[in-house]
């Protein structure tokens, strides 16, 4: 690249459906698999790859929600090509990546599509695609059509999670219209050897995988099973005082505060207190939680406790536009938030996720009683993967706040390939050079 010499260049060596998914020239294609079985890693190497084999060519790499984009895909791709000459534009969002031969790759986020609508792609890559409607996943496709393309092959391409049973995935892959792709854990070069033996790397973050994973999301991230969810959506939350999500916290162990609030009349309004440590643990000291109050009544308290508590922003229900504004009016960073519900609910129970030292990312003080009873008994509807509104309100106050700060949860991050960029003495017998990936 770029007069240096190709052979100093090495990838991960994939395979079963992350390799097919890399050499594969179907005009739509997923690939699907459980928890960090690598295939992130590989819809990357495949958007690399085909920016530097072909000069000029035009690509975009997409996320249902652009906020989600930075610390997922992007932060893979950043790490992937570490050292590489290629030019990264744009401030706190990275906007475009230029690589020498002229070729572009840009992050687009599907809730403000206008970036991708207003040109032709010669690819685009789609991360977590179950996220997506299919009207979202054809509109992408009818971007990316061939026309002007410079790629031999151009494709719609993307990785996914498991989801409900009937999920569109599956029966747009019945209809022969998308090839489908699955991908298990042997596949992924950090977790097992090419033997097929499992490494100590493997033997770790599997047992995480075991003994943190519940109900439907351990059929779907540790067995790979598409499933339909039933029961509560935060059914790794305990309720019980002194466990790891409900007790007591000092307020001088943290760091940074927010604010965060859904909106209600009819249904209550809801405001929470959060503060967040060092280690950016967030925990619940304060609830309002009350029905019949007009936005300037919500306002006077969200002041109040401004007053008390330095506070960085507070995340709303962005359907409350006056409430927005009245909250600006008072000096408060009110930022009005949207997305849709059973697309972001993971990074609030990511969160819940006890670690290996037996701690969560979200705590709740005692007092909190209202929003510990909506965490007890948020629901689905019934054969469906969508969240009843019923004790919802807390709850989403919660997930505003998650998407607003876009942070790494601590728990499923996509670590598949630990250390991408490394030097070739250290590199194993899992790496293959670049040149051996330009057939595709």
């Amino acid at each position: 690249m770029n007069g240096e010499p190709k052979t100093e260049f090495w990838l991960p060596k994939f395979r079963g459906g992350n390799r097919e998914l890399i050499y594969s020239h179907d005009h739509e294609v997923v690939v699907v698999s459980g928890a960090d079985c690598g295939k992130t890693w590989a819809a990357c190497v495949k958007s690399l790859i085909l920016c530097l084999s072909t000069p000029k060519v035009h690509g975009a790499i997409c996320r249902k929600v652009h906020a989600t984009l930075e610390q997922s895909v992007l932060r893979t791709f950043n790490t992937l090509t570490a050292g590489l000459p290629i030019k990264r534009s744009g401030g706190n969002w990275t906007d475009r990546y230029t690589f020498p031969n002229g070729s572009v790759l840009v992050p687009v986020g599907l809730d403000h599509p206008e970036k991708l609508l207003s040109s032709e792609w010669d690819f685009v890559q789609v991360c977590q695609t179950e996220e997506l409607l299919e009207s979202d996943w054809e509109m992408v496709a009818s971007r990316c059509t061939g026309r002007g393309a410079v790629v031999k092959h151009p494709q719609i391409f993307g990785d996914a999670n498991p989801a409900g049973t009937r999920h569109w995935i599956r029966e747009r892959a019945k209809s022969g219209k998308l090839k489908l792709l699955t991908a298990t854990h042997k596949d992924n070069p950090a977790l097992y050897d090419e033997a097929g033996n499992i490494t100590p790397e493997g033997v770790k973050r599997l047992h995480f995988l075991d003994t943190t994973l519940t109900g439907v999301r351990r059929q779907r991230l540790l067995f790979h099973q598409w499933a339909t969810a039933e029961g509560a959506v935060y059914d790794n939350f305990n309720s019980n005082i002194g466990g790891p999500h409900v007790h007591e916290r000092d307020p001088a162990e943290m760091v940074e505060w927010y604010l965060c609030q859904d909106d209600g009349y009819t249904d209550p309004a809801v405001i929470l207190l959060v503060g967040a440590d060092s280690d950016r643990r967030w925990h619940v000291f304060r609830e309002f939680y009350a029905p019949g109050h007009t936005h300037k009544q919500v306002a006077d308290v969200a002041q109040g406790w401004a007053q008390g508590f330095r506070i960085s922003a507070d995340a709303v229900d962005g359907a409350a536009a006056s409430l927005v504004a009245e909250l600006r009016a008072r000096g408060i960073n009110a930022v009005g938030v949207k997305a849709n519900v059973e697309d972001t609910c993971h990074l609030v129970r990511d969160r819940l996720q006890v670690a290996g030292d037996g701690k969560a990312r979200l705590t709740f003080d005692p007092s909190c009683v209202n929003t510990i009873n909506d965490f007890e008994s948020y629901h689905f509807k019934p054969g469906t993967d969508k969240p009843a509104h019923e004790n919802s309100h807390a709850c989403d106050a919660l997930r505003y706040l998650a998407i607003h700060l876009s942070e790494p949860t601590g728990a499923f991050d996509d670590r598949s390939i630990a250390g991408a960029r490394i030097g070739k003495a250290d590199i194993g017998g899992d790496w293959l050079r670049f040149d051996d990936y330009l057939r595709i």
